[in-house]
């Protein structure tokens, strides 16, 4: 049959079938076979370039298994870890970590793990003290106790991961928490807030696990805790010694006014009772008023007839505060609070607050002092809040 006949055929038939050259045919087939085999070339490139790499264990070299430490976080005493570095197929770079689990435990659920140096790139790291009363801490060791934890180093290439053997390092915990709170506050029938979690009453941080308050305590049960809502941290003061524990009987059968501080750090606590309260007046040489403590760090003094000192130059308006405290052991002492200026103006009614706050200052008779603004009676308080800077308020009538 003749390609004209073959085309007469196509266009009388009711198909409608198209007609495609053969040439055009053949060059879009010989196109597509073109982008297959360009295809197949990279999907061979993809799998030659797949990672495939092999990493070996590390091996513990220090701290020997068994070593026993006695914890002590105030020091600058350091665990060394270290281990001989792992080898990867690829030479790709092993990262690092120190794992710990309970001496009975799984490593699947660590209870500490900390970075080698350098981000993980070093086959080494020194745990302070502090550190590892974390890990202690996490283990289940109480205070003043031993216990044992266990230990490895994992190593990964971030494909592939390897372990040393697993050793054993027995631990002494000191006094002290381990975890230092952030928050702080105290509750129980003792204290200001009653047994009421809402009522409790917060203690200033100071700094880094330092904590202080200043407030009352009566007969009853008081503890410190690190939140009024999910708790965590319930702990006491026992002998000076800040404990884990559930409660503990008030130091005082009858209503005293404490300053209570708390140093995590080291362990250490301390009431120290707040016997009194005076404005001392530099012209007098004297206490001339006394406050009365009335609540959560707050004393007062109602209806206060302030007077200058009349000199032969005029009238001495300076004062200052001072506070008669007595320690466990009994010892009494005063302490000065005044102004961050040596040399005080006398404050008008657009003056900073900032000139009533209160800084420990020396006990000489005119430095350091406030002015009184007015010979007038006057309302006044000496406010040592732990919700705020430690400041003063006069107002006058």
């Amino acid at each position: 049959m003749s390609s004209e006949s073959l085309k007469l055929m196509i266009a009388s038939s009711p198909l409608k079938i198209n007609y495609i050259p053969m040439k055009i045919t053949i060059k879009y087939l010989f196109a597509l076979s073109i982008c297959c085999l360009i295809l197949m070339q990279a999907c061979k490139k993809d799998e030659t370039n797949l990672v495939e790499t092999t990493i070996t264990d590390p091996v513990a070299k220090a701290p020997n298994n068994n070593t026993a430490v006695i914890i002590n976080p105030s020091s600058n005493a350091v665990v060394t870890f270290e281990w001989d570095q792992s080898k990867t197929g690829n030479y790709t770079a092993p990262f690092y970590k120190v794992v710990f689990a309970k001496e009975n435990g799984d490593f699947t659920k660590p209870i500490y793990t900390v970075v080698s140096t350098r981000l993980g790139y070093d086959n080494k790291v020194a745990i302070s003290h502090r550190e590892m009363n974390k890990v202690a801490y996490a283990a289940g060791i109480k205070q003043l106790e031993t216990g044992k934890v266990k230990w490895r180093i994992e190593a990964s290439n971030g494909v592939v991961a390897s372990t040393s053997a697993s050793a054993t390092m027995e631990l002494t915990r000191p006094t002290g928490i381990a975890e230092n709170p952030t928050t702080l506050f105290i509750t129980g029938t003792a204290t200001e807030g009653g047994a009421d979690l809402k009522k409790a009453l917060p203690l200033k941080r100071l700094s880094d696990g330092v904590f202080e308050v200043y407030t009352s305590l009566n007969a009853g049960n008081y503890k410190l805790i690190d939140n009024t809502t999910t708790t965590t941290l319930t702990a006491v003061i026992d002998a000076g010694v800040v404990k884990e524990a559930a409660e503990i009987t008030s130091p005082t059968t009858t209503k005293k006014v404490y300053r209570i501080n708390i140093d995590f750090n080291t362990g250490v606590a301390t009431f120290t009772e707040i016997q009194s309260v005076g404005i001392w007046v530099s012209g007098f040489n004297a206490i001339k008023y006394t406050l009365d403590y009335d609540a959560e760090g707050v004393w007062k003094l109602n209806n206060a007839a302030i007077a200058w000192k009349p000199e032969t130059w005029g009238r001495d308006e300076r004062y200052k505060f001072r506070v008669t405290e007595k320690d466990a052991v009994g010892n009494v002492t005063v302490k000065n609070w005044g102004g961050s200026v040596k040399d005080n103006v006398k404050p008008t009614s657009t003056t900073a607050l900032t000139y009533y706050l209160l800084k420990p200052v020396d006990n000489t008779q005119y430095d350091f002092t406030f002015k009184f603004a007015l010979e007038a009676t006057a309302d006044v308080e000496f406010r040592m809040s732990a919700l705020a800077d430690y400041t003063h308020k006069i107002t006058y009538k």
